[in-house]
């Protein structure tokens, strides 16, 4: 918690709060009719508008008691307040153009507030969606399957066949469940991180990035702006690698999911700071004493090694082999731009900087 500050008044305090549940409120309303979102709910899991609307009920009723006891110092400075206070500005009368640009352009405070409620608004629901729709009704039939196949494997290696070859069926088996598992334990990381900015989690954020190429190429990569960004340019990290060859299939399946394993410990070591578009402090610890941004490098690994397998066990024609090329390439163009984006946005942090002193490499170690 914050330590108690004298200039933070029951006025102070009352302002913060209540304009916190009217911009919340207006979050909440948007997200429960948008088209994009609407369209899942209900979808043999727990509704994620059910869980928003408990958060937002929570936060009416305990905010107010907590604020008054804590007194915390950030309400001096309320995001909340400053969005509304652009809201308000907006109906200002002005007599020339001039004067109403400058009213339409906020400045930096109002620009970083509005970006870091989209921050936490877009990819906070983005997380719970996910949990609620696609990982908690499907958990209890992925652990009891991984259990199953684990003891068929072994009664596959007790047969005669080896300890080796078990493995091998396996992992053949079982690996888009392990991905699964993984991606789940990825996302509930960064639920907890977008959904809390806190000094008890020591996760409050220090700055978001406003730029417009840092925000775009970041969203394009998260539904539901990859319905537009998979008509243009098709991703192929769905579903099982599509590979006849046991042996290959067995390697790619290996590649794929110690590349979500290494994402998994990287988003796990950043732990309630991770997030996109933020900084929230530095984090030099494993695998970031090694390359700066080993989530970005192990997401092109993951795109190639699902890509490449289309080559050689589809009918391509040479124009979709080289459509398949670009796509691929686009893609990796992407993570890399949100990685040098994010560094441009961290650059500014001292401590970010005496870090990429220390640790030299974006991607990997003498290398790249």
């Amino acid at each position: 918690m914050e330590e108690n500050q004298k200039e933070v008044t029951k006025s102070t305090i009352l302002k913060h709060y209540l304009s916190s549940l009217l911009v919340y409120g207006i979050v909440l309303l948007f997200i429960s009719f948008c088209p994009a979102f609407r369209e899942n709910v209900g979808d043999n899991g727990f509704n994620y508008i059910t869980f928003f609307v408990i958060y937002y009920i929570c936060y009416a009723f305990f905010a107010l008691p907590i604020f008054f006891k804590t007194k915390p110092v950030s309400i001096l400075n309320s995001k909340n307040v400053a969005i509304l206070e652009y809201v308000k500005k907006q109906f200002t009368k002005t007599s020339t153009p001039e004067e109403r640009l400058k009213v339409l352009e906020p400045n930096e405070f109002e620009k970083q507030s509005m970006v870091e409620l989209f921050v936490k608004s877009f990819f906070g629901v983005y997380c719970i969606n996910l949990i609620c729709t696609k990982y908690l009704p499907t958990f209890d039939y992925n652990i009891s399957f991984l259990k199953e196949m684990f003891s068929q494997a072994i009664t596959y290696a007790a047969s005669g066949q080896g300890l080796f070859m078990g493995l091998i069926q396996y992992i053949d088996d079982t690996s888009d469940m392990w991905l699964t598992l993984i991606f789940m334990l990825t996302i509930i990381i960064f639920t907890i991180s977008y959904l809390s900015d806190l000094n008890l989690f020591r996760n409050k954020i220090k700055s978001v990035d406003t730029t417009p190429l840092g925000i775009i190429s970041c969203i394009i990569c998260f539904y539901p702006f990859t319905i537009l960004t998979n008509a243009l340019v098709k991703s192929y990290t769905e579903g099982s690698i599509p590979v006849e060859n046991l042996a290959l299939r067995i390697i790619l399946d290996v590649i794929s999911v110690v590349a979500n394993l290494v994402i998994l410990i990287s988003v796990a070591r950043l732990g309630t700071k991770s997030g996109n578009l933020t900084n929230r402090g530095i984090v030099k610890g494993f695998p970031y004493n090694i390359v700066r941004h080993p989530n970005y490098i192990m997401q092109v690994v993951y795109i190639i090694a699902t890509t490449i397998p289309i080559y050689f066990v589809s009918d391509l024609s040479v124009l979709g082999k080289i459509v398949l090329t670009f796509g691929m390439f686009v893609w990796i163009l992407i993570f890399y731009l949100r990685a040098i984006t994010e560094e441009r946005h961290l650059l500014k942090d001292s401590e970010y900087q005496k870090y990429t002193e220390e640790v030299k490499y974006r991607f990997i170690p003498n290398l790249f």
